[in-house]
């Protein structure tokens, strides 16, 4: 009669288990910030692509309006005689007034995706629309609102064939907060934020520009773009108020404030410190 053989199977012990264990946590520290750091990638790429198509549309009204760019600011009213390129987009609306705001502004003709007005990472409060037209385009009705930035009337860019060097002109941000009439706006003549950058895509900010293509701008003063921006948020969201840029600093040295300044209205209108 032949013997069964018998099988043994060897269990681990306590040590092996908890050296796998912590293996396995080394592992997770080292895959968890890449993985997180492609995640945002990816939603900067859908960001960008959003900036992108808006941008087409508003390319397109120009092209069947004469040349004449759409109104920067939201319309604020019903009325067929507004020509904001959104409506104005009121604190505490609901998701089908939101989207009756995007309806009836001048882009929606052209681009009816309305996914395409948020980006990825913005959070659900702000709403269906996130991103801002900057405020040098089409700003207001006889451009009296040039005065406001320190600017000229003529500074007001109005028509597409006009605009000087495209591809280093804002036309669409990527912002946060509060922006009920759909403007970014920043200074001309004093080294002044006004609304709140966007630092929410590892620490920069998408943008389009003129000639319909978009680009990523890492901030590099963490200080006075970063930190100020992450604070004046927070106390916008405090107080219920509209996202405004906090005056902590003196920002005559902001690389990161110049830059931006120069791509709204082509030129700084002060003299920056050294």
């Amino acid at each position: 009669m032949a013997k069964s053989i018998r099988h043994t199977r060897r269990a681990f012990t306590l040590i092996e288990l908890l050296v796998v264990i912590a293996i396995i946590a080394v592992l997770m520290a080292i895959l968890m910030p890449a993985l997180s750091r492609a995640r945002e990638q990816g939603k900067r790429i859908v960001c960008m692509n959003n900036l992108k198509g808006l941008t087409l549309a508003w390319m397109m009204y120009a092209q069947e309006n004469d040349d004449k760019v759409v109104r920067t600011r939201a319309n604020q009213t019903k009325s067929s005689l507004d020509q904001g390129w959104v409506g104005w987009q009121f604190l505490n609306e609901s998701r089908e007034e939101q989207l009756e705001d995007l309806k009836r502004g001048r882009l929606f003709k052209y681009n009816n995706d309305t996914k395409a007005y948020r980006c990825p990472v913005a959070p659900a409060y702000e709403g269906l629309r996130t991103y801002t037209l900057s405020c040098v385009w089409n700003n207001g009705f006889n451009r009296e609102r040039a005065g406001i930035y320190g600017a000229q009337k003529s500074q007001i860019l109005m028509r597409l064939s006009k605009v000087k060097q495209p591809a280093r002109r804002l036309v669409f941000a990527d912002t946060v907060g509060s922006d009920q009439d759909a403007m970014y706006t920043v200074q001309y003549d004093t080294p002044e934020w006004r609304n709140t950058p966007n630092w929410r895509h590892g620490g920069g900010c998408n943008f389009s520009l003129a000639d319909g293509h978009a680009e990523y701008w890492k901030w590099t003063n963490r200080d006075k773009t970063v930190d100020l921006a992450q604070r004046s948020e927070a106390q916008s969201q405090a107080t219920g108020g509209i996202a405004r840029m906090l005056d902590e600093f003196d920002q005559s040295d902001n690389e990161d404030l110049q830059r931006l300044q120069k791509a709204t209205w082509g030129r700084l209108g002060y003299v920056p410190s050294q």
